[in-house]
């Protein structure tokens, strides 16, 4: 599993260590042992429906990191375009310099998280190579003896095999999640500058006109 470093601005993904990574292999090829060497001869039925039950749910869990990754996908594409169409209103003649520098800066960096999900969400749909049980595998099972105890080990051996590629998808999700958060967030704090900056010059206006002092300017009477 990848270490999730949380990084306001732009979030990464930080890789285990090499001490780490070496353990995880352990701990998987010490599973692994169990589920070759292992006596599942007791409870043949109950050990094939838990693998079942186990190989179903890294099924499931990988289809859903699909159709999200596949729905995000599909509403960035979409926004694209109009996002780009909102750029002649961010900067023009009649529009105040200070605001429209502000405006792009908090637009550009929209759009870069916005880009930057999409990039997740597409990494999401790539991770491949999942292990599957086909009726191969069900047939060699049938050929050994107790071929239940075999199907289940094949299972168990399956999702094994499937649980690091499955967190590399969920993995992609939750980075698509925090930088479509900071993407919205970003359009948000554009909105509210947008509608705000007006009403502020207004107020600012208004007080320096207040603060300011009237100058005396004295009457000259003119006698005929």
């Amino acid at each position: 599993m990848i270490q999730f470093k949380r990084d306001w601005f732009w979030p990464i993904l930080e890789p285990l260590s090499i001490d780490q990574q070496r353990d995880d292999d352990k701990l998987t090829q010490s599973i692994k042992t169990s589920i070759i060497n292992g006596n599942w001869s007791e409870s043949s039925d109950a050990a094939l429906e838990e693998a079942r039950r186990l190989f179903d749910a890294e099924v499931d869990r990988r289809k859903g990191a699909d159709a999200k990754a596949g729905i995000y996908l599909a509403a960035i594409t979409a926004l694209i375009p109009v996002l780009v169409s909102l750029l002649p209103n961010l900067w023009g003649d009649k529009i105040n310099k200070v605001l429209g520098f502000i405006s792009l800066i908090v637009f550009t960096g929209a759009v870069a998280y916005l880009l930057t999900a999409g990039a997740w969400a597409f990494r999401t749909l790539k991770v491949a190579g999942f292990a599957q049980i086909g009726p191969g595998e069900v047939a060699d099972c049938w050929k050994k003896p107790l071929p239940t105890v075999q199907l289940a080990k094949q299972l168990a051996r399956a999702a094994l095999y499937n649980y690091p590629l499955g967190n590399r998808k969920v993995d992609g999700i939750k980075m698509t999640h925090e930088y479509l958060l900071r993407a919205f967030l970003s359009f948000t704090l554009l909105m509210v500058i947008q509608i705000t900056w007006p009403v502020g010059a207004w107020v600012v206006e208004e007080i320096t006109k207040f603060l300011k002092p009237e100058i005396a300017h004295p009457l000259i009477m003119c006698f005929s």
